[in-house]
C-alpha cells in the first residue's frame, strides 16, 4: 500500500522519469546511496517577475513564538537558537501555517555530500521549503518566495544559493522562473563510507568543503 502511494506520487510529481529515477534509488539503497543535486543562485540585484499576491495570505519571518505553529518544535528552536532565519505564509483567517523556507547566513551543511556550502559576504543559501499539502496549487510558494526575496535584496543581500535534487523535476521547472542554474554534482556513498563527490568545478559553482 505503501509502495503504490510513493508511485503514485512520484507519478505524479513529474511522470514516468521520476519513478524511475526514484525507484533506482530505493533499489540500491541497501548498498550505497546515489544521486545528484543542481545548484541554483539567484541575482537579488536584478528585477524580479511581477508577484501575484495570494488573499487572505499574509508572509512574514517568524520569531520564537511562532514555533507552535510547526510540526517539528523542537528542529524549530534549534534552527532558530543557531541563527538561522525562517520565513513563511499564514492564513489569515485561521492563523494556520501554509508555507515556510529556512535562510542561513553562515557555512550550510549539505548532508548529501557531508560538505559545508561556504558563503561569501552577501549570499545567503535557503533550505527547507514547504508547501503543507493543503494548500499547495493556489500559488502560496512563489507568493512567499517573492515576499522572502525581496526582503532579503532590501535588507542588503545580493545573491540567493540553494539546491534542488535532480529527480525533481516539477522544482527543477518551476525554479527557472527566479533561479539560474549553476551546476550539478552527483554523489555516491556506500554503505559506511563518507560520499564520493562528482562534478561541481565550474568557475560558477559556489564553494564545498570539508570542515
Amino acid at each position: 500500500m505503501e509502495l503504490t502511494a510513493d508511485i503514485q506520487r512520484a507519478f505524479i510529481e513529474g511522470g514516468a522519469k521520476t519513478v524511475f529515477t526514484r525507484s533506482l534509488r530505493k533499489l540500491v539503497r541497501p548498498a550505497f546511496k546515489a544521486g545528484s543535486l543542481v545548484f541554483t543562485e539567484c541575482d537579488l540585484a536584478k528585477p524580479f517577475p511581477e508577484a501575484r499576491p495570494v488573499p487572505g495570505i499574509v508572509c512574514r519571518e517568524a520569531s520564537i513564538e511562532d514555533r507552535v505553529l510547526f510540526e517539528d518544535r523542537a528542529l524549530f528552536v534549534e534552527r532558530f537558537s543557531q541563527g538561522h532565519r525562517c520565513f513563511m505564509g499564514i492564513e489569515e483567517a485561521s492563523g494556520r501555517l501554509t508555507n515556510y523556507r529556512w535562510v542561513n547566513t553562515s557555512a550550510a551543511f549539505i548532508p548529501e555530500l557531508d560538505r559545508h556550502l561556504i558563503l561569501r559576504p552577501g549570499e545567503v543559501y535557503i533550505y527547507d521549503l514547504n508547501t503543507l499539502p493543503e494548500f499547495r496549487r493556489r500559488g502560496i510558494d512563489a507568493f512567499t518566495r517573492d515576499y522572502t526575496y525581496s526582503y532579503l535584496r532590501d535588507t542588503g543581500f545580493k545573491k540567493v544559493l540553494a539546491y534542488i535534487h535532480g529527480d525533481n523535476h516539477p522544482s527543477l521547472k518551476a525554479s527557472k522562473r527566479l533561479l539560474v542554474h549553476v551546476g550539478r554534482v552527483w554523489y555516491i556513498q556506500p554503505r559506511g563510507c563518507s560520499p564520493l563527490m562528482i562534478g561541481g568545478r565550474s568557475s560558477r559553482f559556489p564553494e564545498l568543503r570539508k570542515l
